[in-house]
């Protein structure tokens, strides 16, 4: 972070920004080591909001995983939960991607993305307090969670190579810095091209009062250092990000703004109307331009031999290939695929349908890893939508252990297993994948 100066209640004017969070963050880590195992959330569990600090229950990190997600993870790193918003969820990350959380605190979001991306991607965490790195560590080691690598720098000076990760999320740290430009092109230098800026942040609409801005322990409690929405956008494209956005998820009324308040020494009834709805949790999201390339895939409906390098193609990426060589047999114009324009005879990305009676399974919706990002996945599933509508099916299903925050995009939805008709629960692919790890969904068609 850089040496921004500023007041504090318990720093004299020249000490930097840097050394207040990190004194402040690390002490919350130490709360949190010393309380590890013990339930329920005490001190060290906000450090986000103006009172996390005095013990309060905080309306900016308070209730922010959904039911079950983290319950595998350690205590510990509940407990050092210190963001405004969950960017594992939003971020869609897929199986084998390498994913950066800037800011890692006590690991709850690396330990959440090495889950997402599985044994053959991998989660890095960075971290500029000894004491929030040796509480991450611990509780990647208790959840035996081995893709998982915790760095100590600052957020501004980011110690990765240039374009080598898939994905850089953050949860309420960006607004801590002094020097938000410069964390917003580090990351933009150590994305691959395609690659996905996708934090949760504390963002500011409107004007703010100066006293507010200038308190350091609001600073510190991630409100003063937000960005007004439209600044943060400006500087996203000011570095080299497209398609940035900001979707709130959360906004601050009248009665959350008396709780972030207290004991900043901010008179909170002068200020209160005057906050009143400025500030808001959300989740900004932007991308680094894909590199230009001369070539791209051909789609086009399967042919019978296409069986081998579809076969090749799924058992590179970990799907089933039980049924294949019948279905291309028997209907192959129910597949449609990817030429890739590398190899002569190779495929970049393929989809399904098995089709029973009046509904169909959607199956083997693969892309090649380094074809990701390319909009072929989407345009895939929007031919076999398009084409099972014109076949006259009622509703697509699909079984999904990774994707499951995928597909909503294309409308489809959570169903109970035995909700599925009986004709999609007898097929092969059905029937083998595992109660315990595979989700199903649905979509309803409109047959043409």
């Amino acid at each position: 972070m850089s040496s921004t100066t500023a007041s504090s209640p318990d720093a004299d004017a020249t000490t930097p920004v840097t050394e207040i969070v990190r004194a402040r963050y690390g002490a919350a880590a130490r709360r949190v080591l010393d309380q590890a195992g013990t339930a329920g959330c005490g001190p060290a569990s906000s450090c986000c909001g103006g009172a996390a600090f005095n013990g309060s229950v905080d309306p900016i990190t308070s209730n922010l995983y959904v039911a079950g997600e983290t319950e595998q993870l350690p205590g510990a790193a509940v407990l050092a939960s210190l963001g405004c918003g969950n960017p594992t969820a939003l971020a869609e990350l897929a199986p084998g991607e390498v994913v950066l959380d800037l800011g890692s605190g006590g690991g709850i979001d690396v330990l959440l993305s090495a889950r997402r991306v599985g044994p053959t991607g991998k989660a890095f965490g960075l971290d500029m307090t000894d004491d929030m790195l040796e509480l991450a560590r611990r509780n990647a080691a208790e959840a035996g969670v081995t893709n998982v690598e915790f760095l100590k720098g600052e957020i501004e000076h980011i110690p990765l190579p240039d374009a080598s990760v898939d994905v850089v999320i953050s949860n309420c740290v960006i607004n801590l810095s002094g020097d938000k430009r410069r964390v917003l092109a580090e990351a933009f230098r150590v994305l691959k091209p395609g690659g996905r800026f996708a934090v949760s942040d504390i963002v500011v609409r409107g004007e703010v009062p100066a006293d507010v801005r200038r308190s350091m322990e609001l600073w510190v409690g991630c409100v003063a250092g937000a960005l007004e929405e439209a600044e943060f956008l400006a500087l996203l494209a000011e570095v080299g990000f497209v398609q940035a956005g900001i979707e709130p998820t959360r906004v601050y009324r009248s009665e959350d703004v008396r709780t972030f308040l207290a004991d900043t020494g901010v008179d909170v009834d002068a200020n209160l109307d005057l906050v009143d709805g400025r500030f808001m949790a959300a989740f900004v999201r932007a991308t680094k331009p894909a590199a230009p390339s001369a070539i791209a895939p051909t789609l086009r409906t399967a042919v019978p031999a296409d069986r081998a390098a579809i076969e090749r193609l799924l058992e590179r990426v970990g799907l089933p290939t039980a049924g294949i060589a019948e279905l291309l047999a028997e209907r192959a114009r129910d597949f449609v695929v990817a030429e890739d324009p590398r190899e002569a005879g190779a495929l970049a990305a393929v989809a399904g349908l098995e089709v029973c009676d009046g509904n169909a399974l959607l199956r083997s919706v693969a892309v090649l890893p380094e074809w990701r990002r390319h909009g072929l996945g989407h345009e895939l599933v929007r031919r076999i939508v398009c084409h099972a509508e014109a076949r006259g099916i009622r509703a697509l299903y699909l079984l999904t252990t990774t994707a499951e925050h995928y597909f909503p995009r294309f409308g489809f939805a959570l169903v109970e297993r035995d909700a599925v008709p009986a004709d999609i629960a007898a097929t092969l692919e059905f029937r083998s994948a595992c109660p315990a790890s595979a989700v199903a969904m649905a979509r309803e068609l409109t047959p043409v």
